[in-house]
């Protein structure tokens, strides 16, 4: 029954808390048994129960209660499957969401190792732009935390194209991050390279995407 799974999840992070504080007992049960369930249901079929696993997710991570080997080696494999390129769309636009969200939870070194490489991946997903504008609307977050070489060497390619998306929506998203990119990338390349790009977008066809970049 999807609600008992959905009522299940706003329970865990109580249940982690208590095996925090209980930890010379149980040192393992929150690892071992929660955890597992937690990332399972980030694929439920049933969107509450997804929604509700994902706002635990983040609430363990901010809580700094998953530790930093099972955040390797639990959470991130599974949300690099959920955004393969053939996975369920809803799944895959929700995962997408979470990555950016536990950027700045897990900080750089896992970011820029485990989640890096598959965000640049969906900031080109042809097929799907929502998957885009999930990527276009985070991606001064993720930015800020990988840092300015790794900004300035994978991110802004992506940003370019993302900026030229032929979806409105994408590009006025971009509108939104775009003082959060610029402040990652060194002043040479805010004024070589973002200037021109932000003075053509100020021209942009739509008048959604105008407004956002004025």
């Amino acid at each position: 029954e999807p609600t008992v799974r959905a009522e299940l999840m706003e329970q865990v992070p109580h249940i982690a808390m208590f095996c925090q504080e209980n930890r010379p007992s149980i040192p393992y049960a929150f690892s071992k048994y929660l955890l597992p369930i937690v990332v399972r249901y980030l694929a439920d079929q049933n969107n509450q129960v997804r929604k509700t696993s994902q706002a635990a997710l983040l609430v363990l991570l901010e809580q700094e209660l998953i530790e930093r080997y099972d955040v390797e080696t639990k959470v991130c494999p599974v949300l690099i499957d959920l955004t393969a390129p053939d996975s369920n769309d809803d799944v895959k636009t929700e995962a997408v969401a979470i990555m950016c969200k536990m950027a700045s939870m897990v900080g750089k070194d896992i970011t820029e190792r485990l989640v890096l490489p598959r965000f640049c991946e969906m900031c080109c997903d042809c097929r799907m732009f929502h998957v885009r504008k999930v990527c276009a609307a985070n991606f001064g977050d993720i930015c800020s935390v990988v840092g300015q070489q790794a900004t300035e060497e994978m991110l802004l390619p992506r940003f370019f194209q993302l900026c030229s998306d032929n979806v409105w929506g994408v590009r006025k998203a971009c509108a939104e991050c775009f003082m959060a990119v610029s402040c990652a990338t060194s002043q040479e390349v805010r004024r070589t390279k973002l200037s021109t790009l932000f003075i053509n977008l100020i021209s942009d066809p739509s008048r959604w995407v105008r407004n956002a970049f004025y």
